[in-house]
C-alpha cells in the first residue's frame, strides 16, 4: 500500500472515528446529565447503604386536587395485592371530612403496574410524597423492585425515583432531637430468607432527598423491621424479629432496638418476646408499647427518664391474633391494637387496652380484614383502620367505638398507610402540614396533644 493510500485510509479512519465519539456523546447527553446528577445527589451513607438516584423530574404543573385552607385531606395507596384487580399502584386523596376520595395519582407504568406499598410517607411540609414499591409478598422477594417513587404531593407528579438496594416496605415522617423534619425509609427486612432487606436510610426533604443517615442490618446485627419515633425525636425504636417467621418465628424471641437519632448508634437492646412489630408512645415519652405478633399480646415498657436508666418491660395485655399496628387516644388512657392475623387467617377485630391497668376493655368488630395499620386523626376523635383484604378504609368513632363509614378504594386496591394533611393560609397561597401519620401526631397536632389541648384545624 502506498503512502498516499496510506494516509488517506488514516484519515477517513479518523473522521469516521470523530463523527462516531459525536453521536455517541450527543447520544449520552442526557444520560451524562443524569449521571453527574447522580453525583452531586449522592452521600456517602447512600453509597454505604445503596442508595442511588435512578432520575429526578420536573413535576410542575397544574394541582391534582384543590386544598384550600381548613381543609384536611388523607392521603393513602391503592395497590394491586391480596386480591385485588387494581392494575397500578396509586396515592388516592380523600377529604376527610366528607370521606370521600377526592383524587389518585396516574405513575408511569413501569413505576406502578403490579406493585403496592405497605406504606406512605409524606416529608412533614406535605411537600413530597415517598411511595415504597413492591410486588405481593407472596412472590420472592429477592426478585421484587427495589426503588422508591418521589411523588410532588400537590401535582401527584414523579419527582425522583431512588434505587434503595432492598425492597422497600414503609415510609414515615419525624423530627430528630435537634428539630430536622426528615423521611425514615425502611427495607422489608424480614419474612423469608431472601426478603431483600437491607436495613433503613434517612433522607433531608429540605436537600433534595439526600441520604444522611442509616443503618444496616448489620449495624444492627439483626433485621430491623419496623421504626418509630419517640415524640421528641431523640430516639428511634426498631422491632427486631428472627430472620424467618416459617422456621424460627414462635421459638427464636425478638428484640428492641433503642437508636440514638444523634449519633445513629444502638444504646440499649431489649427483649420483648417473639415476632414484634410496632411500637408506639405515650406522649410524655415515659411509657411505650410493642406489639408480640408471634404471642398474641401487646407489652408495656417503662422508658428511662434519667441518664444511665435503662427500658424495662413491666406488663403486658392480651390481643386477638396475630396483632400488628398500635395507635394510643388522644388522651392516652386507651391502646388501639389491629388485631391483623399476622400468622394465620385475616383479623377482622380491633382490641382496646386501657394503659393504666393493662385490661382489655373491649374488642371492636370492624369487617377490617386483615387491618394493619391505624392512624389517629389530629383532633384525635376518630381511628382510621386500613383494610388490607377488604381494599377499603374503616373510620371509627373513639368515643363510641362505632363504625362511622367505610371508604372503598379505587379499583379495589390494596390499602396500608395514611397521613393527614391540614392546609392553611400562607401569604397569598396555601401550604400544607402533616399532623398525622403512622409514625403518630406531628406539628400542631401533637404540640396540642402534649399540652392536653384541643387541637383545631386552621380557619377557612
Amino acid at each position: 500500500m502506498s503512502a498516499t493510500r496510506m494516509k488517506t485510509l488514516a484519515l477517513g479512519l479518523a473522521g469516521v472515528g470523530c463523527v462516531w465519539v459525536m453521536a455517541w456523546s450527543a447520544g449520552l447527553g442526557d444520560r451524562q446529565t443524569a449521571i453527574a446528577q447522580q453525583d452531586t445527589w449522592t452521600t456517602a451513607e447512600a453509597q454505604r447503604l445503596g442508595v442511588r438516584l435512578l432520575e429526578q423530574r420536573d413535576a410542575s404543573g397544574a394541582p391534582a386536587y384543590s386544598a384550600a385552607s381548613g381543609d384536611i385531606l388523607f392521603f393513602t395507596n391503592s395497590g394491586t395485592s391480596y386480591g385485588s384487580k387494581n392494575p397500578k399502584n396509586s396515592v388516592v386523596v380523600v377529604d376527610a371530612r366528607t370521606k370521600k376520595p377526592m383524587a389518585y395519582s396516574d405513575i408511569d407504568p413501569k413505576y406502578s403496574a403490579k406493585l403496592g406499598s405497605h406504606g406512605i410517607g409524606m416529608s412533614l411540609d406535605a411537600k413530597y410524597i415517598y411511595l415504597p414499591a413492591m410486588t405481593s409478598i407472596a412472590a420472592a422477594l429477592d426478585s421484587s423492585p427495589a426503588f422508591v417513587v418521589v411523588l410532588d404531593a400537590r401535582t401527584l407528579k414523579i419527582h425522583q425515583v431512588t434505587a434503595t438496594g432492598g425492597t422497600p416496605h414503609h415510609a414515615k415522617a419525624f423530627r430528630d432531637g435537634s428539630g430536622r423534619s426528615l423521611v425514615l425509609i425502611e427495607h422489608f427486612n424480614w419474612s423469608t430468607p431472601n426478603s431483600g432487606g437491607r436495613g433503613f436510610y434517612i433522607v433531608d426533604p429540605a436537600d433534595n432527598n439526600k441520604v444522611i443517615a442509616g443503618m444496616s442490618a448489620g449495624d444492627l446485627h439483626g433485621n430491623p423491621y419496623a421504626g418509630f419515633t419517640t415524640p421528641d425525636g431523640r430516639f428511634l425504636y426498631y422491632t427486631v424479629p428472627p430472620p424467618s417467621r416459617g422456621e424460627l418465628g414462635r421459638e427464636v424471641p425478638g428484640w428492641l432496638a433503642k437508636i440514638d437519632t444523634s449519633t445513629w448508634r444502638v444504646v440499649q437492646s431489649l427483649a420483648v418476646g417473639h415476632i414484634p412489630i410496632w411500637t408506639e408512645f405515650s406522649k410524655d415519652g415515659r411509657w411505650a408499647w410493642v406489639t408480640n405478633s408471634g404471642d398474641n399480646k401487646v407489652l408495656k415498657i417503662e422508658r428511662g427518664q434519667k441518664p444511665g436508666e435503662r427500658d424495662t418491660v413491666v406488663g403486658d395485655a392480651p390481643t386477638g391474633e396475630g396483632p400488628y399496628g398500635l395507635r394510643l387516644t388522644w388522651d392516652d388512657t386507651e391502646l388501639w391494637v389491629a388485631d391483623k392475623g399476622e400468622l394465620g387467617p385475616s383479623g377482622k377485630t380491633i382490641t382496646i387496652v386501657d394503659t393504666a391497668t393493662n385490661r382489655v376493655t373491649a374488642t371492636v368488630e370492624t369487617g377490617c380484614l386483615r387491618n394493619d395499620h391505624i392512624i389517629l386523626s389530629p383532633d384525635g376523635a376518630e381511628m382510621w383502620a386500613m383494610c388490607n383484604e377488604s381494599h377499603d378504609i374503616v373510620v371509627l368513632d373513639v368515643k363510641t367505638r362505632a363504625i362511622t363509614h367505610r371508604i372503598p378504594m379505587p379499583n379495589n386496591g390494596d390499602v396500608h398507610g395514611g397521613i393527614f394533611v391540614a392546609y392553611a393560609r400562607s401569604g397569598s397561597g396555601v401550604v400544607g402540614e402533616v399532623v398525622s401519620d403512622q409514625n403518630g401526631l406531628h406539628g400542631s397536632a401533637l404540640a396540642a396533644a402534649i399540652k392536653r389541648t384541643a387541637w383545631t384545624p386552621p380557619a377557612r
